[in-house]
């Protein structure tokens, strides 16, 4: 389980449904019920999914010791795919096709042979694919955090993300052996869910004119009217100007402090859908390329951060739309902390990680949902003009 070890991926869902007391056999009971290769049922894209239990793509196993933390489940989404190939389809489709039409007068194939050779190409990989040589695998993990009642995937894939509600809300939904579902399913979480939880009126809200008669109201990639997942992008562009204008401490609403840096590369968009520039550096914000693509009316959509909490440094990369961070490297455990003990402080690190990016973000909404905004903006809007004479 990569929670346990490396790197991590955190997109986050809220659960609906009641927060779960503790872990136990039930939940587990759930689980092997839909593992991995015991349902046999695909999807329309021809996609099954399943759960195993996170040591490896073939572990169908799943344990209290081993799955089971005092506020956590960890298991994994198994997906396996059966497509036959592209490539090897249209060689046998080019090959069969030619041996129809060689007895043709004219050397042309028909209408009837195009389809007769597609059918038949078909038919030959449909044959071939029966010992499961065109099968993939692959698993991504997920954590069911019981103190935030949210569910930790770790991908960022929104097709992953699909699938991994889906089978959440069939293997702990309503059951007819049980009254009540342990939860009717998951939410995606987004900048846009995030602050209308935090400040129901950002529903309404448009888009900053961070470059007056550039910015529109609302950028292009926007997937829902009712949702301003962009909040995102202006909590970077945000962080960026406070960066190089004021301080890189910012102080939390829950009175903590976190200290950031912008410690990588940055893609910004532009909200008019007419391009894109990806800067990679140690320090993309500082290069000319980033501060002329800001002036421009571009974005910021993802970021590589560093940000200190508590003493515990994280340092990722954040999808502005989503704040999933990926990549996400976490503090070290202590020196004495061994087996069980390592790993609890593990799973708390990633709690905290979330918990960092969530306050940092609320501290921004807190600013740009505020009667302060007005004069925050047309200092934010005087930067970027500068940044533009630099440029």
């Amino acid at each position: 389980m990569n929670w346990l070890s490396g790197s991590v991926t955190v997109r986050r869902f809220a659960v609906d449904g009641p927060r779960p007391r503790f872990f136990g056999g039930e939940h587990l009971d759930r689980l092997r019920a839909r593992a991995a290769g015991t349902q046999r049922i695909a999807s329309a894209d021809g996609v099954e999914t399943g759960w195993t239990g996170g040591e490896s793509i073939l572990d169908a196993a799943f344990a209290e010791g081993k799955n089971v933390w005092p506020d956590h489940l960890l298991f994994d989404l198994w997906t396996q795919t059966d497509r036959l190939p592209a490539d090897l389809l249209k060689a046998y489709y080019v090959a069969d096709l030619a041996a129809l039409a060689s007895r043709n007068p004219s050397g042309y194939p028909s209408s009837r042979q195009k389809r007769e050779a597609r059918e038949s190409a078909k038919d030959r990989l449909r044959e071939q694919a029966k010992d499961g040589r065109f099968l993939k695998r692959k698993v991504d993990p997920v954590l069911w955090d019981a103190g935030r009642n949210e569910v930790y995937f770790g991908t960022t894939s929104d097709i992953a993300a699909a699938r991994l509600c889906s089978l959440f809300g069939q293997t702990f939904g309503s059951d007819p052996t049980q009254v009540e579902p342990m939860a009717r399913g998951l939410t995606p979480i987004s900048a846009g869910t995030l602050a209308a939880s935090r400040h129901p009126e950002a529903k309404s809200e448009r888009l900053s004119e961070f470059v007056r008669g550039v910015t529109p109201d609302e950028p292009k990639w926007a997937v829902d009217e009712d949702r301003p997942d962009f909040l995102g992008s202006e909590f970077l562009v945000w962080l960026w100007h406070i960066a190089e204008q004021d301080s890189d401490t910012l102080e939390c609403p829950d009175g903590s402090e976190a200290t950031f840096l912008f410690s990588g590369g940055v893609r910004l968009d532009c909200p008019r859908g007419q391009g894109d520039d990806v800067i990679n550096s140690d320090s993309g914000i500082r290069t000319p390329e980033a501060r002329a693509a800001l002036a421009a009316g571009k974005i910021p959509t993802k970021a590589a951060l560093t940000a200190v909490r508590h003493a515990d440094q994280f340092s990722f990369k954040l999808d502005a739309r989503t704040l999933a961070v990926r990549a996400a490297k976490l503090p070290p455990p202590p020196d004495d902390a061994t087996g069980r003990a390592r790993d609890e402080h593990r799973l708390q690190a990633v709690r905290d990680l979330v918990e960092t990016v969530e306050q940092m973000y609320f501290a921004f909404l807190d600013k740009r949902l505020g009667p302060q905004w007005q004069d925050e903006l047309r200092r934010i809007q005087h930067w970027i003009a500068g940044r533009k004479a630099v440029a």
